[in-house]
């Protein structure tokens, strides 16, 4: 069997310092780092309270009104507020890390189920192979195609898992469509309410991705138009009637573009005309929401998947093909899938109830506010304005982190990276499992180079050849116990 060489960073130590060969990218990663924080979130509200306070400090100064409060509510406020902060950013980061747990399911279910059905399940479609050979060829082909279709059925879940959880309907994705383009649609629903459907406790869901058949939305706010591809009678046509016209797709990982107008108030700058054309792209927005779906295979594509794979191990089980504890294994790891599933519905349709939400920025709002008022009265002076925005950085940080990270399944800077699990971890693993046959263990187990049972230079299939007492020594001698080894055999343990 032949290995990959071994990567670099194994053999040698890895290159710390990133930014040492690259200075000319290091303001590139301080702006991209400086978007994953909250300085950027909440800008805004640091500079009105920066000019609440400088209006405070203002009056206390230039009229004899005395524009200040005792310490001890804010001392009693501050204390219900920093608990009130630490449980909402505490379970934030409990669905944060749930979410994390569910994916790692997620990837042990499709390395168990891709094992066990390259392995375990026979390259054979009936019990009894047919006697004629050509019939035999031609029936383990299928069944090897099989498998390998049913193996990257899973990294068709884990994809469609990641793009229904971003709310992007359909299959029309550059790395879902051709995994699932040939499974029959089932048109499950969404088990993703709406925004009608949901209930305003419920929070903000992602916004869904809808596709028709020459339209449709992008998580941003730009419009694309896809042509839809033709019609079957159309597609018949020309020197190849067998080639179907292939749609346009959208990338696999498509974040809304970053806009300076949704971080500063460019907004209140633009013309009169150009708020009316923004206005009206919106409203085309609205009504293309309303569209239907026609993008592939219903709206809940996971579950579906999740269908098709049971009733390829139903199928298995009507051919007698593979044995019980093969079966329970199969359907256990069909099982972790859809309970992931489940479970990461549960965390996005389950976030803080929108009365607590509000609750505990209205306390923190109060607070900012009347801060400037204790730390004037306690002779900070001019320093009572930094002060102020420094701790309202602080505190509306805290918060405004909460909210971001209840919902890490999308774009954000601090999401998790469900690309990097779906490409980099389960679908170049199971590319790797079905690259080849796996041989019989006399091919791997009775060679030479097998040399780990006690005698360097002497590999297993000459150790074989010495007889069962010469094996048995060796691995005695493996522990140590090669002169107590005869003496212990059949000696009960003492009970001290």
């Amino acid at each position: 069997m032949s290995h990959t060489p071994v990567d670099d960073h194994f053999i040698s130590n890895p290159d710390l310092d990133l930014l040492g060969h690259r200075p000319h990218k290091s303001a590139i990663l301080l702006f991209q780092a400086l978007t994953a924080t909250a300085v950027f979130r909440v800008w805004p509200s640091l500079v009105f309270i920066g000019g609440w306070s400088a209006a405070i400090v203002i009056i206390n100064q230039q009229t004899k009104a005395d524009m200040t409060v005792p310490s001890t509510l804010l001392t009693a406020l501050g204390v219900l507020l920093g608990l009130t902060l630490s449980y909402r950013t505490s379970s934030a980061y409990g669905q944060y890390a749930e979410g994390r747990k569910l994916w790692t399911q997620i990837i042990q279910a499709n390395r168990t189920w891709a094992r066990i059905v390259w392995i375990h399940c026979p390259d054979a479609i009936r019990a009894t192979p047919p006697e004629d050979p050509q019939l035999r060829a031609v029936e383990e082909t299928r069944a090897v195609i099989e498998k390998a279709t049913l193996v990257r059925m899973g990294l068709a879940f884990a994809v469609a898992v990641k793009h229904y959880l971003r709310g992007e309907e359909g299959i029309l994705y550059e790395d879902l469509y051709d995994l699932v383009k040939f499974i029959p649609s089932l048109h499950l629903p969404s088990g993703i309410p709406s925004s009608e459907d949901a209930n305003i406790a419920t929070g903000k869901f992602p916004g869904k991705h809808h596709h028709s058949s020459s339209i449709t939305v992008n998580s941003g706010t730009e419009l694309r138009t896809l042509s839809s591809p033709l019609p079957s009678d159309a597609s018949q046509s020309g020197p190849n009637p067998r080639i179907i016209a292939r749609p346009a797709l959208h990338p696999a990982r498509d974040p809304p573009k970053f806009r300076f107008s949704e971080t500063f108030p460019f907004k209140f700058l633009v013309t009169r005309r150009q708020r009316y054309k923004a206005a009206g792209r919106a409203a085309m927005r609205e009504r293309m929401k309303t569209a239907k779906s026609s993008g592939g295979v219903g709206q809940n594509v996971p579950l579906e998947i999740t269908m098709f794979m049971s009733s390829w191990i139903a199928n298995l089980q009507k051919r007698k093909t593979i044995d019980v504890p093969t079966t329970n294994a199969l359907l256990a790891a069909q099982l972790s899938m859809a309970g992931a599933l489940s479970n990461l519905e549960r965390i996005l349709t389950t976030p803080i109830p929108w009365s607590y939400n509000a609750h505990i920025w209205e306390v923190t709002w109060i607070y900012c506010l009347v801060l400037p008022f204790q730390l004037y009265g306690a002779g900070f002076g001019w320093i009572t304005i930094p002060a102020v925005v420094i701790t309202s950085y602080i505190v509306l940080g805290f918060a405004e982190i909460g909210s971001e990270i209840e919902n890490p399944f999308g774009y954000d800077k601090n999401d998790l990276n469900l690309d990097f699990f779906t490409n980099n971890i389960i679908r170049e693993e199971l590319a790797a499992i079905t690259a080849r046959p796996f041989s019989l263990p006399d091919e791997w187990i009775f060679v030479k180079n097998n040399d780990t049972l006690g005698r360097v230079g002497i590999g297993a299939d000459e150790l074989a050849a010495k007889g069962l007492e010469e094996v048995r020594s060796s691995l005695a001698g493996l522990s140590g116990e090669k002169a107590q080894n005869a003496g212990l055999r059949g000696r009960a343990r003492s009970p001290v």
